[in-house]
């Protein structure tokens, strides 16, 4: 059985709750950070060079989190999220848009590498709820203007140089308040990995971007995705073979004119886009459910859920065990 201790917290600026979340973690991201030696990783003054030219904005915070933190040069040089360990995960994603709007995701992820942290913030002008990844980055999440995010991988296998793309998602949704000012991001912000990443804004406004170190990013209508980016041939073979069943089957929920939220979240939570523990190794952690009219967070698994707002959010723990018996 696999299990996993979701921590709920609200801190409005980094203090001792994010002291404590970076030294809990540390001693597994500092593994993977060295997993292909230190030289791999680019310098102190390479990271910091490449913060201040791309995300300005979030340079004296990341200060801040050095000082904070009191972190030796690897540590720095980690927090930077600069070219990065590659990292691949699966999930789904459909921006729904009918009755109302909402994002909705499944992150799929081996259990014991995931994080489990959702945090309230305000660190900068915003306030956020966010799924933390590398501890002040983002997997998904929404600020307090009701711009949502989310992120699943493109498939492609192509390594380049840039960002890890949480903390491209962090700083959306710190500075960014509509679809388009997240897109100009993702135009002028170099990612190492590819993504296929959803925005859905206030005004309804919607995109998925794909993105990808070897070419501009491309801004498409789509409203789902998995992990894929574009046809799959012999040369392109498929990084996940459930990517394109997975593809289908959001796209077959499109097709229902009486498709509800509640029913549309429904079908994240059953296979094939619910991915079982005991069948695959990056199985299904959460369903996320962002919905920028009400500036909500709504989590799901297939026997609990939690929905957290900017006017209602509890601190709590979850414990969530993962299973066959979970569906």
């Amino acid at each position: 059985m696999k299990c996993i201790q979701f921590d709920i917290i609200n801190e409005p600026k980094p203090a001792d709750k994010f002291r404590q979340l970076f030294h809990k973690n540390w001693p597994s991201y500092r593994a993977w950070y060295l997993d292909e030696g230190e030289a791999a990783r680019p310098s102190y003054l390479e990271c910091v060079s490449a913060l201040k030219h791309y995300m300005p904005e979030l340079y004296p915070l990341y200060q801040e989190l050095v000082k904070l933190l009191d972190c030796d040069d690897l540590q720095a040089r980690f927090l930077s999220l600069y070219c990065p360990p590659t990292f691949y995960s699966a999930c789904s994603q459909l921006i729904y848009k009918r009755e109302e709007t909402a994002l909705i995701r499944n992150y799929d992820f081996p259990a014991f590498l995931c994080e489990g942290t959702i945090i309230k913030s305000q660190w900068l002008d915003k306030e956020i709820i966010a799924t933390a990844d590398c501890v002040w980055g983002v997997l998904d999440g929404i600020n307090d203007q009701g711009l949502s995010v989310s992120i699943n991988y493109g498939g492609c296998l192509i390594e380049g140089k840039g960002f890890g793309i949480t903390i491209v998602m962090r700083y959306i949704l710190e500075v960014c308040s509509t679809v388009e000012e997240a897109i100009a991001v993702l135009n002028r912000v170099p990612v190492h990995l590819d993504y296929n990443i959803a925005l859905l804004d206030m005004a309804g406004n919607h995109a998925t971007v794909f993105i990808a170190p070897d070419r501009e990013p491309n801004v498409t209508q789509a409203t789902i995705s998995t992990n894929h980016q574009g046809p799959a041939t012999v040369e392109k073979p498929l990084f996940l073979e459930d990517t394109l069943t997975r593809l289908d089957t959001l796209q077959h929920l499109l097709g229902f004119t009486e498709l509800t939220l509640s029913s549309a979240v429904g079908a994240f939570l059953q296979p094939p886009l619910y991915r079982q523990h005991d069948i695959y190794d990056s199985g299904t952690l959460y369903t996320a459910v962002y919905n920028p009219e009400h500036r909500s967070a709504h989590y799901v698994w297939p026997h609990t859920s939690l929905t957290l707002s900017f006017d209602h959010f509890e601190e709590q723990a979850i414990t969530i065990e993962y299973g066959p018996q979970s569906i």
